[in-house]
């Protein structure tokens, strides 16, 4: 009998501490709950914060541009993105990119720290900073476009069809709408861009999203160096305001804006994450009314958002 109540008193001490253990630990669990945000999740955010620096990459440009020559402002963006790139890669100590790696970064570069800086400055001469919102609104989908290539991803007919439609609102806006011709740098912009941001991408899922960037601007130091060198003896109607606004390009839209962008787009993906930069011509339409006192038709708005509907359609049916 004291054998049998022995073992009924254990049982009855283990149940109660099982019980207490199990409340303790429900308590912690709503204490402590311990949510953590997904990879996908930070992604996006990140993706966001890019978007919003690259909104005022047009803008800014217009105000450089009333200080400094088309080339002398690629040339800066690359150089001091370049020198800030030196100094986290150094602290950091991040590895080296590897041969495969670097050949993407430099096809990247291509794009993200020649082409595109060269030629939005050069299109800003001939264009309005909202005119610009207005074709960048083809961004999204011209990335789309390219990652087909460089990720090998299949498309149906229903993307094609939206891709077209997108890109034949642009060229009517151009064409009809404003009774000018596309400018051929505002091409080599966009699709500057879109191959950079598609080829980079790609990099950093295996880099790292700030890496990419760092090692892409490094990799065009000495080139940037040299431009900035020769076309900068030739400035001679900089200002303050102009000045400051270079600056903001080198380390917002070329070397931070792309910090978050490209880690985005390995966290979250290149689809999920292109399709944030339907917010981008908007909010450039509302920087360059603000910045800039440039007015903002509702032709332009009809345009941006036609063109946000067919990129949209394009990237849904991927």
């Amino acid at each position: 009998m004291n054998r049998l109540f022995a073992q009924r008193n254990s049982l009855s001490t283990a149940s109660s501490s099982g019980e207490h253990a199990l409340t303790h630990t429900s308590n912690a669990t709503i204490k402590n709950p311990g949510i953590k945000a997904s990879p996908k999740a930070i992604g996006i955010t990140k993706g966001l914060v890019a978007v919003i620096m690259f909104s005022l990459t047009v803008p800014m440009t217009k105000i450089a541009l009333t200080g400094f020559s088309p080339e002398t402002i690629a040339a800066f963006r690359i150089l001091l993105a370049g020198i800030f790139s030196l100094t986290l890669i150094g602290k950091l100590s991040s590895r080296l990119p590897t041969l495969k790696e670097t050949f993407g970064l430099l096809v990247a570069g291509l794009g993200v720290c020649i082409g595109f800086p060269y030629g939005i400055s050069l299109a800003l001469q001939q264009t309005t900073a909202t005119e610009m919102g207005v074709a960048l609104a083809a961004l999204p989908l011209l990335t789309a476009v390219i990652a087909v290539f460089v990720a090998k991803e299949r498309h149906n007919i229903g993307f094609w069809i939206s891709a077209f439609a997108g890109f034949g609102l642009l060229v009517h806006y151009f064409s009809n709408d404003l009774s000018v011709s596309l400018p051929f740098s505002l091409l080599v912009t966009l699709i500057s861009a879109a191959g950079g941001y598609a080829v980079g991408a790609r990099v950093a899922q295996t880099l790292g999203g700030w890496q990419t960037i760092c090692w892409m601007t490094i990799l065009y130091l000495p080139v940037s160096a040299l431009a900035f060198g020769y076309n900068a003896s030739f400035e001679a109607t900089w200002n303050l305001e102009a000045g400051l606004a270079l600056i903001f390009l080198a380390f917002v839209s070329q070397w931070l804006g792309f910090h978050f962008w490209y880690d985005g787009m390995a966290k979250a993906g290149i689809g999920r994450i292109s399709q944030l930069q339907l917010l981008q011509p908007f909010l450039t339409l509302t920087f360059a009314a603000l910045l800039l006192g440039e007015a903002i038709t509702l032709s332009q708005l009809g345009y941006v958002l036609l063109i946000g509907i067919a990129v949209a359609g394009a990237l849904k049916f991927r």
